[in-house]
């Protein structure tokens, strides 16, 4: 009896091209990111500190009105500073929300992976590793990016709507330096956390692998900078070098010499150091086929 026999036929439907296998990890990939419940927590709390923006809001345009209206008693409230006001929402973001997004599904990505095998499984298929890092990166990219950019979108709408008519164009002009500052440290974050989670099959220690790069270096440089006023050690801390990037983006005068030239080269590097990292792990799996 031979296999034709038994019912076997060559596949002859329709073949998706390669680049459909990165579509696939994607989806995969958020669909995991979603299945921890930090993320869920993130996911769900990220919006309290923009309801909380938004009340502040609320009541100085409250403010605003009565004292154009002659009942504030003489009291004008200080101008807005819009930037100041975005770029610490953003900060805050980073720091309550996004850092558990790549906790629960960025650090634990490629470890959990090589705890279960599971390369066996998508690297016998035609999945390139590239295409694998990717499609892990980019699904938590997209959660911190909409953990950053959509808060602060609605925010700068508000501002927007409550500033006075010669200054809503200006207050406008927020949206690109949220969109480049959001797009920034979801790629940093992203690739960071993933390339942390190549250290080990070990989901516990990448896990607090990221935590101690992320925190202690930022920890050390704040308290060194409070003592000392030597700024320099923020140039070796994640959330240090994307605020100094965040302050030009959205011109908030500093109080150290620290520049964005500075911090921007830094974070490319860390960023691009990443990516090999992680690429060169993922091409020494050990896979049969």
């Amino acid at each position: 009896m031979t296999i034709r026999d038994l019912g076997y036929k060559p596949y002859e439907g329709v073949r998706l091209p390669p680049k459909h296998n990165t579509i696939v990890m994607l989806r995969h990939g958020l669909s995991r990111a979603w299945g921890s419940w930090l993320v869920k927590i993130a996911g769900f709390l990220c919006w309290v500190p923009t309801i909380i923006a938004l009340f502040l809001l609320g009541g100085r345009w409250w403010l605003t009105t009565q004292v154009m209206q002659g009942g504030g008693g003489g009291m004008e409230p200080e101008p807005l500073d819009g930037g100041d006001f975005v770029h610490s929402l953003l900060g805050w973001q980073v720091w309550l929300f996004c850092l558990l997004v790549t906790l629960g599904a960025g650090a634990s990505a490629i470890s959990e992976d090589l705890a279960f095998r599971a390369f066996q499984f998508y690297f016998a298929k035609p999945v390139t590793p590239p295409q694998y890092l990717f499609g892990r990166i980019l699904a938590v990219a997209i959660w911190v990016f909409s953990l950053t950019f959509f808060p602060a979108l609605i925010v700068i709408l508000v501002i927007v709507g409550t500033a006075p008519e010669d200054l809503r164009l200006e207050s406008l002009g927020l949206l690109f330096p949220a969109l480049v500052h959001s797009v920034l440290i979801s790629a940093v974050m992203s690739v960071g956390s993933v390339a942390v989670s190549a250290l080990s099959n070990s989901r516990a220690l990448t896990m607090s692998a990221w935590i101690l790069l992320f925190v202690v270096p930022w920890v050390l440089a704040t308290i060194v900078f409070e003592v000392g006023e030597w700024p320099w050690l923020k140039l070796v801390s994640i959330p240090a070098l994307l605020g100094v990037v965040g302050d030009a983006l959205f011109k908030v005068a500093r109080e150290d010499d620290l520049s964005w030239w500075y911090a921007l080269p830094i974070l490319v590097g860390f960023t691009a150091g990443g990516l090999w990292y992680a690429l060169q792990k993922l091409r020494k799996a050990e896979v049969i086929t």
